[in-house]
């Protein structure tokens, strides 16, 4: 008789870490005082489009980017909340998620609840473990092809003038 062998493909992320901030004001309200006590420099793109698999419809979330080229993180800051529908129908909840792309040490996030922790308009903030998000897959897909886009209207927009 032949053996199966079943594959577990969801794995978590190695190099993510997602932070939920709850929180009543707007997002470009956040992104200024994280750059201020985070000392991040957060710059406000193109708000990413998605569908939810509750919806079945698209909706925009607001979308602000950050690289810390000295640490080798790259900071994403995502409204969980849109028109219509939640990004992400976990965590109904939290109004942003803060997804940090790299290496990240438990000091380092400690260090960075902490110091959004402080800021008096946040209500909360925690990190959130993978396992308990059905769907983060697709964000993160979602994610990546909204950066490709905008990276590529950037590039054609302002040509490189060396040559």
């Amino acid at each position: 008789m032949a053996k199966k062998f079943q594959i577990e493909t969801r794995s978590e992320p190695a190099l993510f870490t997602l932070i939920g901030i709850s929180c009543h004001i707007k997002d470009y309200r956040l992104s200024y005082l994280l750059n201020q006590k985070v000392e991040l420099n957060f710059q406000k793109m193109e708000d990413m489009v998605s569908s939810t698999a509750a919806q079945r419809k698209s909706d925009t979330f607001s979308f602000y980017y950050c690289c810390d080229e000295d640490q080798f993180n790259t900071y994403y800051l995502l409204s969980n909340r849109g028109q219509e529908s939640v990004l992400v129908n976990e965590l109904r909840q939290t109004d942003f998620l803060l997804l940090v792309e790299g290496p990240f040490k438990k000091s380092q996030l400690d260090t960075l609840l902490k110091t959004i922790r402080l800021i008096p308009q946040v209500l909360a903030c925690f990190e959130i473990k993978f396992p308990i998000l059905k769907n983060f897959e697709n964000i993160l897909t979602d994610l990546e092809l909204h950066y490709m886009t905008i990276s590529r209207e950037s590039k054609i927009k302002y040509p490189s003038l060396k040559k």
